[in-house]
Parts: structure tokens; C-alpha cells; sequence
């Protein structure tokens, strides 16, 4: 279940219970007696939240996939689904971050066991901006999330009204490759996606935008990417060093040897970490873009 109240009515309700009642991204109304000084992230795609807002020191746990893991000072509370309920109690956290989907089951098994629970699952830079809001409030720091989300908006538009002006003909056709095993097998991003609408806003013309799915993620094979031609194929890497091998699949499968992104050596990797959750890190995404988009010395 999504939300769909304004930023306006949530925080009417908030101050019609001495600030302390929010809706979560799951249509829940969760009351937060106090400032939350312990917080537990039970999914990784929270976490950029919490640092866009410069509150990390209250973070106590984090789930072993979680970029901050490796901090001496937070405890990892293992995987993200199911979830570790016997450690996360152990961690006394004042609130539990956690996303919808297929994260939604557990929800209540932390309400079973007397956790505070908070849902946040945007799909859509909107709902980007009014998380980073919502986040702030939760935590006690309202008018620094709200100067946190404006910032994020007006930095992403900055750049979108920038490159509206450019001509439809200057833009390059893009399309997002994320291979699952065989390279018959791609998942791209259409319209209804963050990615969709980084790539728009970064001045490029996503190739897969007339289609949708989950999410606006959906399923292509070879055929559509020979077919839409693009002119700059972007696919995903998640460790170090493994940006060669990825744009290697693409470059060395034969029947693309015919494609303008191939032929004209524009086949980019990106980190697959950072396109992997909508979060503010949907500003670095548009900035990188913009510039891979633009600027040929920038690889």
C-alpha cells in the first residue's frame, strides 16, 4: 500500500498530536513519543536518508548489506529479510527503519515484539523529496528536513531547467542494461521509475520510456535494444574494478555490434549501488549523468 497524503496534511496531523504522529509509507499511523536517539536501518535503501540529513550518529544497527556495516560503532543485525528480531530487541532502538514490498511481512513481526516500526519506500523523485521531510520530522529536526528536501529539489530542477532547453535532436537516446545471468535476460527502467526520470532530467532520452512495469522496471530481450539503437547504453557494475567486465557483455555480444552506443564506444558503467534505491542519491545520479551525457572527456 502506497501513501499518497501531501507533506501539508502529514504534518497537520502531526502537530494535531504534539508532533509525534506520522503516516509511513505503508498508510500506518506511527506515533514517536520522543526523539528517536537509537535508530536501527533493516534496509539499506534508508540509510542515504539518514546521512542526507547529517544523523548518522544515532544509527545503532544496520543489516549486513548495508554500506555503514563495516563501522566499528554499529552493529550489523544481519539480513534484511527475515529479519533478526533477537538482535535488533538487543540494540534497544527507538525505531526501526525499514522499506514496503517484500519487506512489508515484518512490519508487524517488530510490532509483535514491541519495535517501533517505519516504512519509507519512494519510487519517484516526488516522493524522494517528501521522504527526506518526512525523515527529518520523524527524527525531531522537521525544519532541517524540510531545508534538506527543498535543497535536494532545487538542485535536481537546477538541472532539469537546463536541460530542457537543450533541442530534442542534441539529446542522446539512452538505455539502461541491468543483465540478471544471461544477457537474453535484461531489466531496464521505464516510465514510472526514478531512473526514467534521472535520465530525463539529466537531458537524455530514455529509449524504454514508452513502456512500464513494477515500479516502471520491465523485462527486455536483445531484440529491443537492437531495435531502439541508442546511442549510449548504460549498465550497471556493483564492486570495484568490475566496470570493464560489465561493459565487456555488451560490447562482445555480436548482435550489437551494429549499435550506435557500441560503434561510437559508448557503453558507461555505473555503480549499480548508487541506481539500486530511490534516495537522495538520486542528485548524484542526474549530476553523473548530465555530465556522461555532455561532456566526452567525462567517463
Amino acid at each position: 500500500m502506497k501513501k499518497f497524503l501531501p507533506l501539508s496534511v502529514v504534518f497537520l496531523i502531526t502537530a494535531m498530536v504534539f508532533g509525534a504522529t506520522f503516516v509511513d509509507d505503508l498508510g500506518r499511523f506511527v506515533t514517536v513519543e520522543e526523539n528517536p536517539a537509537r535508530i536501527v536501518i533493516a534496509a539499506p535503501a534508508v540509510t542515504g536518508f539518514i546521512e542526507y540529513l547529517g544523523e548518522t550518529e544515532r544509527i545503532v544497527g544496520v543489516t549486513d548489506w548495508d554500506h555503514l556495516a563495516h563501522k566499528s560503532n554499529i552493529e550489523k543485525i544481519g539480513n534484511v529479510v527475515p529479519l533478526n528480531l533477537e538482535k535488533i530487541m538487543s540494540l534497544e532502538p527507538d525505531i526501526v527503519f525499514l522499506t514496503g514490498g517484500f519487506q512489508e511481512p515484518e512490519v508487524a513481526k517488530l510490532g509483535r515484539a514491541g519495535l517501533k516500526a517505519f516504512a519509507v519506500n519512494p519510487t519517484s523523485f516526488e516522493e524522494i523529496h517528501r521522504s527526506i521531510a518526512m525523515i527529518g520530522a520523524v527524527l525531531g529536526v522537521p525544519e532541517k528536513g524540510r531545508a534538506a528536501a527543498d535543497q535536494f529539489k532545487s538542485a535536481v530542477l537546477d538541472i532539469a531547467k537546463e536541460t530542457f532547453s537543450i533541442p530534442m535532436d542534441k539529446k542522446p537516446t539512452v538505455l539502461y542494461t541491468m543483465i540478471s545471468g544471461d544477457i537474453k535476460d535484461i531489466w531496464t527502467c521505464g516510465t514510472g521509475s526514478f531512473l526514467n526520470q534521472a535520465i530525463a532530467y539529466a537531458g537524455g532520452l530514455n529509449v524504454a520510456a514508452p513502456y512500464t512495469g513494477n515500479d516502471g522496471w520491465l523485462p527486455v530481450g536483445p531484440e529491443f535494444v537492437v531495435m531502439t539503437n541508442p546511442d549510449i547504453i548504460l549498465v550497471p557494475y556493483y564492486y570495484e574494478g568490475g566496470q570493464e567486465e560489465a561493459v565487456k557483455i555488451i560490447r562482445n555480444y555480436r548482435p550489437f555490434s551494429s549499435i550506435s552506443a557500441v560503434k561510437n564506444d559508448r557503453i558507461i558503467a555505473i555503480d549499480g549501488n548508487l541506481v539500486a534505491h530511490a534516495s537522495p542519491s538520486f542528485l548524484d545520479i542526474v549530476v553523473k549523468l548530465n555530465k556522461l551525457f555532455f561532456k566526452e572527456d567525462v567517463k
